[in-house]
């Protein structure tokens, strides 16, 4: 798998500790949670350096010696800094700050939206955020090829992340391959893939499903008066078939299989430059190619990745998407043999 950027761990680790305030956490206790590789311990250690003399040790407390250093939030009153979780509000500034480098149209919203999200602590947190945030603004540089950019692109997404904050429903222009449609949508958070945005909604026709927009398809975006209850439960499949690559294309209940593919190591370069999903590994074997693992949900996304290394790539297990390969070579040799 490739290495994240120093940027991406220092979040994580950060978000990790901080979600669990009553945790201490050992340098190898971090690196296994996080499916954070060996080769990268001396990067870890650096990176919680930084963390724990971030202003002063007032977030991340250090402790101990040597082998037996541990980790732990250091803001006793995380618990009220919920919203409803803490690690959803580190999102929230990831998310505007990957936006804004995507989209630099969004730039000028990053200030607006943090103070509507401060506005709802109470007092003594706020100094305590607003630290917090610069310190890792200043410090995290997300980079990216920007999609085609939109003038109208900031004030789409304005509306979108008050409608997320304030639990609002939403008036969607939306193009399809059928023309244009208008519907009230309920939007629960922003998703980033591939240089993509997608807007994770909850379906109100049918209770408990979720489903994307594609942002680049929402011609306008306006707020309703009508609010909604945010479901825990829903908000909490969304994020799972996020992290299992469903929520693009796949089902609503994703289910997770242990995946194998054996690559040429001609992809070894791609492989660790774009890798598939968080979970992949890669192990160069004897003869010198590559076995990558992962644990994923094996739907229309997987199978078109594979498809995308051609004849570099070979699906050990499971034996659904063997076959679904074995059918579409078929479909092709039907099609195109002289």
């Amino acid at each position: 798998m490739a290495d994240t950027t120093r940027g991406e761990r220092t979040v994580q680790l950060f978000a990790l500790l901080i979600s669990n305030p009553n945790r201490s956490y050992t340098i190898s206790d971090l690196m296994e949670t996080l499916g954070i590789p060996e080769k990268e311990r001396r990067n870890v250690q650096r990176d919680m350096n930084f963390l724990s003399s971030m202003n002063g040790g007032a977030y991340i407390c250090a402790s101990g010696k040597g082998r037996a250093f541990v980790y732990q939030s250091a803001i006793k009153t995380a618990d009220r800094l919920l919203l409803p979780n803490f690690e959803n509000m580190m999102l929230h500034f990831v998310f505007l700050q990957r936006i804004a480098n995507i989209y630099p149209a969004t730039s000028d919203i990053i200030a607006s939206l943090l103070d509507k999200i401060n506005s709802s602590l109470p007092s003594s947190e706020k100094r305590a955020v607003e630290l917090l945030a610069n310190d890792l603004n200043s410090r995290i540089l997300f980079m990216g090829t920007p999609p085609d950019f939109e003038e109208n692109a900031s004030e789409k997404l304005k509306v979108i992340l008050q409608a997320i904050h304030e639990h609002r429903k939403i008036n969607v222009e939306y193009a399809t391959e059928n023309g244009t449609q208008t519907k009230v949508r309920i939007a629960l958070m922003v998703i980033i893939y591939q240089n993509e945005i997608y807007i994770g909604c909850e379906s109100q026709s049918h209770a408990g499903s979720t489903y994307v927009l594609k942002f680049r398809r929402i011609k306008s975006v306006s707020l309703t008066r009508e609010t909604f209850e945010e479901n825990p439960k829903v908000l909490e499949m969304l994020r799972k078939r996020v992290q299992l690559g469903s929520a693009i294309l796949g089902t609503q209940d994703p289910k997770a299989e242990d995946v194998e593919i054996v690559f040429s190591n001609r992809a070894k370069f791609f492989l660790e430059e774009k890798p598939f999903h968080r979970s992949m590994r890669v192990k160069e074997l004897k003869d010198g190619s590559l076995l990558v693992t992962m644990k994923v949900e094996v739907n229309e996304l997987l199978f078109r990745w594979v498809l995308s290394y051609g004849d570099s790539a070979e699906v050990v297990k499971p034996a659904s998407l063997r076959e679904k390969l074995y059918d579409f070579s078929s479909w092709l040799y039907s099609t195109y043999h002289r």
